[in-house]
């Protein structure tokens, strides 16, 4: 999560109330006559502290902005929140609460600093720099009235800012970006240098996120001011490799998903997944067993509509073959319910950014082993490997990519199975890649939030780098939630394509070297039933039939579930085994047993067919 942004400048104050046809130069003008006038030209830098409590964890915060170069800075003492992030004119960077910084390449982060900078430094008041703004009029919200400014700062997104009428001082700014839309209520104004601001803001994201921030110290034009908004360096020297520079483990590799043991606090093994797309994540159970003490209520969104409830919790090491991290804050989860079920595979967690971040790690999947290195070991040379550049969205890597010539950009995610998923917004405003013959809409995919919705058709090329690949099996999202609703990426590539290289990642370089494997010109093994299935209760159970595929025309649904196939008991089977069964020929005759949810039982035959 990227540090909360505190902008506790005010950033409107309307004196008397203006009519709708008032032009917004008075109102701004009235605005900056009832914050402090002339006063406002002196603050030419600023700084705040202050107590803090996100989703329940509480610490402190630090802010410093300077108006005249628009940078500005924040740290942050929360617990698993802690570090900072900031924005120097052009580049946004984060600080996570171990040390590592980086710069956030991402669209939704520039647009986040953006409005921090433009709202920490005042700049709706400063006309050379309040950026595009009209008057929206008048609005009453539980009986009390507000007069509503849109407000565009230069090079970011719109937002909004509610003046009480009665107060004639800003109450609230509502900002969208991406596929979060945040409401922050300001209150407790005192007069600073003659210049009246909100010593008290509270910030709710529509997935139900609080953040609470009470400012105990507010100061313009501070000593210092340039120190404390650079960007810092990173140090970190909480991992290590045992006895040299490189460790190897083996994988196991299902569903195009990674999988690895680890270590836990000197316990385990444990299985987890290693996804690029993710963050530290820990089963609830796990985190029970182990005696970790968990904090925070955060609600977390993922590929699904809905949103899942997270904890955080501190481990004290975290060890992969011979490579161990330490003190790491893990995010808590009932992944056991979640992933396990849609895998079919015990799944105790996952590890992502943290891990990369401080490793040279090559995914090599054809021989199944992971190798992770220390950024100062020697690297052998790659003449053969595309080297992709990236910038970093968050913390997920993201490469320029080109879909059917299209050009986009792309999330680099080892955590999907999909070859690649083209998100709505992408494909909505490009249609001509969405095939003649896709499928009907069912589930794609299942994660946080989760199933995912979309159709399924084959893409007639996607280019990586140099290396392009052709008639690619893609899904099309129809998601207006979560991750696959983001309208700053193209497409989320997955395991599909991963596995067919092995795959240096180098996130100090920031960049990923592709070099083909064996398995680069074989086509992808695909389902020919049209079914979704989860385990439950031991056995598989459908959870979606797509639409005019094998398992929708042999009358399977939503619940059946499946207890014998070819007269052998799916009770002795897993479900990797089963899916396994429904990539088999087209033509193949697949007789079950099937209960629905009413108890009956039934025979069923499924012809596998193609319908991609």
């Amino acid at each position: 999560m990227k540090a909360v942004a505190l902008a506790f400048v005010v950033i409107g104050l309307v004196a008397p109330k203006p009519s709708l046809a008032a032009p917004i130069d008075d109102v701004l003008k009235q605005t900056r006559a009832a914050s402090g006038g002339n006063a406002l030209d002196r603050a030419i830098s600023f700084h705040a502290t202050g107590t803090i409590a996100i989703t329940g964890i509480k610490g402190t915060f630090d802010e410093w902005a300077d108006a005249a170069s628009g940078a500005q800075a924040e740290t942050l003492d929360a617990g698993p929140f802690s570090g900072g992030g900031g924005f120097d004119g052009t580049d946004a960077w984060n600080q996570d609460s171990s040390g590592v910084v980086w710069v956030d390449g991402g669209k939704a982060g520039r647009y986040a600093a953006i409005l921090t900078s433009y709202l920490s430094n005042n700049d709706l008041l400063r006309p050379d720099k309040r950026g595009v703004v009209s008057y929206a009029g008048r609005k009453v919200d539980k009986g009390v009235a507000y007069d509503v400014v849109d407000a565009t700062p230069s090079n970011g997104l719109p937002l909004q800012v509610w003046i009480a009428a009665a107060t004639h001082l800003p109450a609230r700014v509502i900002s969208t970006i991406g596929i979060q839309t945040t409401t922050t209520v300001l209150s407790d104004y005192r007069v600073v240098s003659g210049i009246k601001l909100p010593f008290h803001e509270h910030q709710t994201t529509d997935e139900g996120n609080e953040v609470d921030a009470q400012a105990t110290s507010m100061t313009f034009n501070p000593p210092g001011v340039a120190a404390h908004i650079v960007k810092p360096a990173s140090q970190v020297s909480d991992y290590s490799i045992a006895g040299g520079d490189e460790t190897t483990v083996p994988i196991d590799l299902i569903d195009n998903h990674v999988y690895l043991s680890v270590m836990i606090n000197g316990k385990g093994p444990y299985h987890f997944a290693f996804d690029t797309g993710g963050s530290n994540v820990i089963d609830s159970s796990i985190a029970q067993q182990l005696g970790l003490q968990s904090s925070g209520a955060m609600q977390g969104g993922g590929v699904g509509n809905q949103t899942e409830t997270v904890a955080f919790a501190k481990v004290a090491t975290l060890s992969m073959g011979a490579a161990t991290v330490k003190d790491q804050y893990f995010a808590v989860l009932p992944v056991r319910q979640g992933f396990s079920v849609a895998s079919g595979v015990p799944l105790d967690g996952l590890i992502g950014f943290e891990v990369l971040a401080r490793y040279v790690t090559t995914f090599d999947y054809a021989n199944r082993k992971l190798t992770f290195q220390m950024p100062s070991a020697p690297v052998s040379a790659r003449s053969t490997a595309d080297v992709v550049p990236f910038v970093f969205n968050s913390t997920i890597p993201q490469i320029a990519c080109q879909l059917d010539g299209i050009a986009g950009d792309c999330s680099v995610d080892t955590g999907s199975r999909a070859a690649i998923s083209i998100l709505t917004p992408f494909s909505t405003a490009h249609p001509e890649l969405i095939p003649a013959n896709a499928t009907g809409v069912g589930i794609n995919g299942f994660g946080i939030g989760g199933p995912a919705l979309g159709r399924i058709g084959r893409l007639p090329s996607l280019q990586i780098g140099a290396t392009k690949l052709q008639n690619v099996v893609a899904d099309f999202s129809v998601q207006k939630k979560g991750y696959f609703a983001n309208p700053f990426i193209a497409g989320n590539i997955g395991g599909g394509v991963w596995r067919r290289f092995t795959v240096v990642f180098d996130y100090a370089k920031q960049t990923m070297a592709l070099t083909p494997n064996a398995d680069f010109d074989k086509p992808e093994p695909q389902d020919r039933s049209g079914l979704f299935l989860i385990v439950q209760g031991g056995v598989p159970v459908v959870i979606d039939a797509r639409p005019g595929t094998p398992g929708a025309q042999a009358g399977l649904t939503r619940g059946d579930s499946i207890t014998a196939i070819k007269g052998v008991s799916t009770a002795t089977m897993d479900l990797q085994q089963v899916r396994a069964l429904f990539m088999g020929p087209a033509g193949t005759s697949i007789p079950m047993t099937v209960k629905a949810k009413t108890g009956e039982t039934r025979d069923v035959t499924i012809v596998l067919g193609d319908y991609v």
